[in-house]
């Protein structure tokens, strides 16, 4: 390399640098870390075993707690179209994998079918301003729905808003919350405490909706930090809700995992929860904070604003213009700009339904998320290429 060029590149990355250290950072650091195939072995659920199963990671980190949301399913090549859960489909693959189930802790089923059997038509995350979020969206038979995470810079809470546009009528709406409190021991002492009672393992429980609506999920035996050769304790779990959404809430305490049943109503079209890992926390301690935080957690939730101004206000006409600059200086890439066309004519159509609100606005957004990251995506790359021409 001449002295020319090492001057040239010297320069470009002190631009670079100076650019850096004058953009803010991200509120919330999201890590997308893509879908990544395999052949399930011996020791996956029986109906997935020798099938290839996709799992997706996106982490959310705000600056005090990194909450994971995974998408896992399998595939049989005779049943194309069709996803096949193992466990399940939603998992929480961090703070830990125990507690809130990495392989499928969120199981909604409608009209007894469960979405997880339609394959997702998005999985995306976004970080706006104080917040990042994690969409997943199914475009079921019965209903599109639209499970939104968000968690705000700072904060420790993963809130959750289940949302639904009907194609046909409604008669039953379950959620099942799966975790395995602290560790994954059998040889344990699992409880659930309530606003009002601490039930402990092998009880059945119905909740009075009136007086309990959170949940923490511990073991006496594997509290934080303990560690035995079975296992080392992580800590516990809580999950808290509205509690007019919901029926009927109830589980029955197992020894290693069980799951929390909601009958949600059926005639609504919005639901709203709050989850914490208190991974590293005693259960004392966590019982502390919940007791402490609940009812002002509750008390927010209904309004609490799950809308994101990133999509809807995402400035097509000031993009267009900045990749018209990158690709003007470079000419040979006919088919960058001829996929940027189409993108930019794509999200013309999809960002006027969402700023309009009406009927497929929740998939027009999908599709808008998933166009926008990929056009960032590009942006990144096209500016890397030109830099390095340039050199």
């Amino acid at each position: 390399m001449n002295m020319k060029n090492l001057t040239t590149l010297c320069a470009a990355f002190g631009i670079l640098a100076s650019v850096c250290a004058q953009s803010p950072s991200p509120g919330v650091f999201i890590t997308d870390r893509g879908a990544h195939t395999s052949i399930a072995k011996p020791g996956a659920p029986t109906n997935i075993v020798g099938l290839p199963r996709t799992t997706h990671d996106i982490h959310m980190n705000t600056g005090v707690k990194k909450y994971g949301l995974r998408y896992v399913v399998a595939h049989d090549p005779k049943q194309p179209g069709v996803a096949i859960p193992g466990e399940g489909y939603i998992g929480m693959s961090a703070p830990t994998s125990c507690n809130w189930y990495a392989g499928g802790f969120f199981d909604l089923r409608i009209n007894g079918q469960s979405i997880g059997t339609t394959t997702i038509h998005s999985f995306v995350g976004r970080s706006v301003g104080n917040r990042g979020q994690v969409d997943l969206v199914f475009d079921t038979p019965q209903s599109l729905v639209r499970i939104r995470f968000v968690t705000l810079v700072g904060g420790d809470a993963l809130h959750c808003q289940l949302l639904l546009e009907p194609k046909t009528e409604i008669k039953s709406l379950r959620l099942l919350l799966r975790c395995y409190p602290s560790a994954f021991v059998s040889k344990a002492d699992r409880h659930v405490l309530t606003a009002t009672r601490d039930l402990k393992q092998g009880e059945r429980a119905d909740l009075d909706l009136a007086e309990e609506s959170w949940l923490l999920y511990y073991d006496r035996i594997f509290d934080a930090g303990h560690a035995s050769p079975s296992g080392t304790g992580r800590g516990p779990c809580s999950v808290l809700w509205t509690g007019t959404q919901a029926d009927k809430v109830g589980f029955t305490i197992g020894n290693y995992g069980f799951d929390t049943v909601m009958d949600l109503k059926p005639s609504l079209r919005e639901f709203r929860f709050v989850f914490f890992d208190y991974k590293g926390t005693k259960n004392e301690a966590a019982e502390a904070d919940l007791r402490a935080r609940a009812d002002a957690l509750l008390a927010k939730l209904p309004t609490f604003s799950f809308a994101v101004d990133g999509i809807a206000s995402w400035p097509l006409a000031r993009k267009r213009q900045e990749i018209a600059r990158v690709l003007a200086a470079m000419p040979d890439e006919r088919k960058v700009a001829a996929q940027y066309q189409a993108w930019a004519e794509e999200l013309t159509e999809q960002l006027k339904l969402v700023r309009s609100g009406a009927a497929g606005a929740v998939m027009a957004e999908a599709a808008a998320a998933n166009l926008i990251q990929k056009w960032d995506h590009g942006l990144a790359d096209l500016r890397l290429k030109a830099l390095l021409k340039g050199i």
